[in-house]
């Protein structure tokens, strides 16, 4: 029979002497990839790849920090490198609808920015100074004064050849000028004075206005031509009076900016273009654009058409962007052209366009979470086309359904070079490469972080760095050695293994938290090995609800269960309950039943579909241990139920495969099992026992049980061999096992339970193939035989009706 554990191998302490300082105050924090050597190769892989198609794929557990370690390499790599090109949209003057897009260096799309929009407040302030000055009027004035002369001139000359012809030239409202009959007194003549002038008379003088209606047209056309010369030079001495003011400016910024063709070309067009509206300056108090911006403090910005769009600056000195886009929408990855009302009608220019998570990290890194960008409609499938055209066209996801008429604007496309990093768990990552054929040909390099690290002395100093870092981060305390070992103790039990140290980070970053608070309660200077039991216990009275309904079901009878006393068939067996992000470990009483039957094992939670497969797949597993051990020579007759007494839902996974196995050897045998153990652990067919998951919740499930019931010291638990290393028990199962009152053992073998179990040795057969007397073996042998002969004893009395229907088929045959 095997021997408890002993204290040190139900818990692995660290020793102190394997933390050689006083507190973490002075430790140097950890910003490295903490036991993920592998994934940081693939990380330094892929930004140094400047082929196509070498993005990221980071997997792992969520709560592992896979971000925060990826992002932090990012910036230090980025620091290193040159600020990528600022990128400004500025307006097409031939055609609006199509944004021009210009990339300068970094820094200098707001400098050209701010410049042009001085320029645009010198350039409205002068010229309206010019247009407003004496010698300009003077000019303007003689202009007009001479076409007025001019005109004058032709109507008095045409005036005295009328008035020879006895009709006057008269000005008609809204007609214009016109020829009526003259009186004798040179005023003119009334219609109905004419029409009593004799008809040769009346004759001429209707002759004479139309002589002179055609004059009048002829000299007309010749003013036009004399007024349309007239506004061409009063253009011209507008454009003069503005290139006088605009050519100085322009000509400044021109050489500013000499370095740089497309604003050069961009600052001829923007002369060209204000010399054609010159009337956007000289009205700009009245003639305001639909969409024109108000700058900071209420300063106007110039008319859009003026203005320009600086979609992505970069600061010169801080290197390569780093952009965590945590909201990666089709919009806010891609960008958009944003869209205003006025006067009830939708309108847009450039100035509206808005970049998105891929304009910032254009030239830099780009890290987004997987699931995120997947549960947005269409953000997945234009990120992936943008990054396989390596440009940002900014596209309305309206006009891509059809969903809108509505004509916007078509701005250039941007190059984009990029290295992209997704974050996600190991799911997302296989059901991408499944589903999605292109996800080979965009993320190339995957970075696969693991979730534990070995738990030598070197990498829990490493840990201990690791925390420091976090308290560091987060302002908290700093942390002294007995803080840091029970730490990394709780790592060890996250890992479910003593030897192994998890690496979820934010598990170990929220309890850092909590026991920061719990010791500034106390008023303390640094956090102990004290302060983190107290936030462990208050983080288990938090989540205890569940647990405790549980427990109180069992001290007042609802749930049955027993730790005392003998019974047939009946076996404590151990599972978890999952609730949200709480688990802990219950008994759960397994009944079996046995009587005479063709062999089989009705397992009653799978026949009312309770039971999952794994399950199901445990008990045809020791129905294949029975029938090999005990039904070599000659069939079983015998049937048995196994059922989870009191359970109401879905029970799934073989760890009460060893628990069934033996309450079934119970219930054949006769033999009473031992309440005052619980057991868990799964069996092949071989009879060897396996190792299960939440062997740590499972024991203290039924400890805190049995300690409801009154602790005795006879109650244990029966756990595989294997799970020994798994073992990293709370201080309270501890202290009752060193008190004797609790006691823990380890079997490799079904025998080993059995023995355990049922107080009697399982026995081995001999030579002659019996099974000792007094053993478990040979008392199931023993029911087995007798249901055989049970079975026989059928046969030989059908033998007689068998012998005459045969004597009665061969004479019917003579016959």
């Amino acid at each position: 029979m095997s021997k408890p554990l002993a204290i040190s191998q139900l818990y692995r302490a660290t020793p102190l002497k394997n933390l050689p300082f006083r507190n973490t105050r002075r430790l140097k924090p950890v910003t490295d990839f903490l036991g993920q050597e592998r994934a940081r190769e693939s990380v330094e892989m892929a930004v140094a790849m400047p082929h196509d198609g070498y993005n990221l794929f980071a997997i792992g557990h969520n709560g592992l920090g896979k971000g925060t370690m990826i992002r932090r390499y990012l910036e230090s790599v980025a620091r290193q490198r040159t600020a990528p090109s600022d990128w400004i949209y500025v307006n097409n003057f031939k055609d609006p609808r199509y944004p021009q897009a210009i990339e300068l260096p970094a820094g200098l799309g707001t400098s050209f920015k701010q410049d042009i929009h001085k320029a645009w407040r010198k350039l409205s302030e002068r010229i309206m100074a010019a247009f407003e000055s004496e010698r300009y009027q003077e000019r303007r004035e003689g202009l007009k004064g001479e076409l007025a002369r001019v005109q004058q001139d032709a109507l008095t000359q045409l005036a005295a050849i009328a008035e020879k012809q006895g009709v006057k030239l008269v000005l008609r409202t809204p007609g214009g000028y016109g020829f009526s009959p003259m009186a004798e007194n040179g005023d003119v003549m009334a219609m109905e004075a004419m029409s009593q002038l004799p008809p040769a008379r009346q004759q001429r003088l209707k002759e004479a206005m139309t002589d002179m209606d055609n004059r009048l047209r002829k000299v007309a056309r010749k003013l036009d031509q004399i007024e349309e010369r007239n506004r061409e030079h009063i253009d011209t001495l507008n454009e003069e009076v503005a290139l006088a003011v605009i050519d100085p400016i322009l000509s400044r910024l021109t050489e500013k900016y000499q370095a740089h063709p497309q604003l050069v070309v961009y600052l001829k067009a923007y002369r060209s273009d204000l010399l054609d509206h010159l009337e956007l300056v000289l009205n700009a108090g009245d003639n305001q654009d639909a969409t024109v911006s108000v700058g900071q403090a209420g300063e106007y910005l110039p008319p859009v058409r003026y203005q320009v769009n600086a979609i992505v600056s970069r600061d010169p000195k801080q290197g390569a962007p780093v952009i965590v886009e945590d909201l990666p929408t089709h919009y806010n990855l891609l960008g958009h052209v944003e869209q205003v009302t006025y006067m009830g009608t939708v309108a847009t220019d450039f100035t509206l366009i808005r970049p998105g998570a891929l304009h910032r990290a254009n030239g830099g890194f780009l890290i987004i979470e997987a699931e995120q960008v997947l549960e947005h409609p269409y953000a997945w499938q234009s990120l992936k086309r943008a990054l396989r055209a390596k440009s940002l066209k900014l596209s309305s996801l309206e006009q891509m359904l059809t969903l809108t008429g509505t004509v916007s604007l078509e701005p250039e496309p941007i190059p984009l070079n990029l290295k992209l990093v997704l974050l996600g768990d190991r799911e997302t990552f296989y059901l991408l490469q499944e589903f999605d054929p292109e996800l080979e040909t965009v993320f190339k390099m995957r970075a696969d972080f693991e979730s534990d690290m070995p738990r030598t002395p070197e990498n829990e100093l490493t840990y201990a760095h690791f925390l420091a870092d976090i308290a560091r981060q987060e302002q908290l305390l700093p942390l002294d050695r007995s803080g840091v070992a029970r730490l990394i103790e709780e790592s060890a039990r996250t890992a479910d293994d003593q030897d192994l140290l998890s690496l979820h980070a934010r598990s170990a970053a929220d309890l850092l938290r909590e026991a920061n608070y719990c010791a500034g309660l106390q008023g303390a200077d640094c956090i102990t090995s004290g302060h983190v039991l107290q936030a462990l216990q208050g983080r288990e009275r938090r989540h205890d609800r569940i647990r405790r309904l549980y427990l109180e079901d069992i001290g007042k009878g609802s749930q049955l269960f027993s730790c005392e006393g003998e019974v047939v068939g009946q076996v404590n067996g151990l599972t978890v309950v999952s609730y949200g992000d709480a688990s802990f470990g219950l008994p759960s009483r397994i009944s079996v039943t046995a009587h005479y039957g063709g062999g089989e094992i009705t397992d009653i939670e799978r026949d009312v579909e309770l039971g999952g497969a794994i399950h199901s797949k445990g008990v045809l597993i020791l129905t294949s241990y029975l029938k090999a051990r005990f039904g070599a020579e000659h069939p079983l007759r015998f049937a048995a139920n196994i059922a989870f007494e009191q359970s109401y839902s879905g029970v799934d996974g073989d760890s009460a495969s060893l628990g069934e196995l033996c309450g079934l050897l119970s219930a054949i045998g006769k033999l009473p099992v031992r309440q005052s153990w619980g057991i868990t652990g799964s069996v092949n067919q071989f009879g060897e026992v396996q190792p299960i998951g939440g062997v740590n919740e499972k024991i203290e499930g039924f400890f805190a049980a049995c300690q409801l019931k009154g602790l005795t010291g006879e109650q244990g638990v029966i756990i595989p061999v294997q799970n020994v290393r798994h073992l990293m028990l709370r201080d309270e199962v501890l202290d009752a096992v060193r008190a004797g009152k609790f006691r823990i053992h380890a079997v490799s073998q079904v025998e080993e339970a059995v023995a355990l179990l049922l107080g009697k040795p399982a026995g081995m057969l001999d030579k002659e193939g019996n099974y000792p007397e007094g053993s478990v073996f040979a008392a199931v042998a023993e029911r087995f035989a007798v249901w055989h002969d049970a079975e026989k004893d059928d046969d030989d009395d059908d033998k007689p009706e068998e012998a005459a229907a045969a004597k009665a088929l061969t004479q019917a045959k003579g016959n």
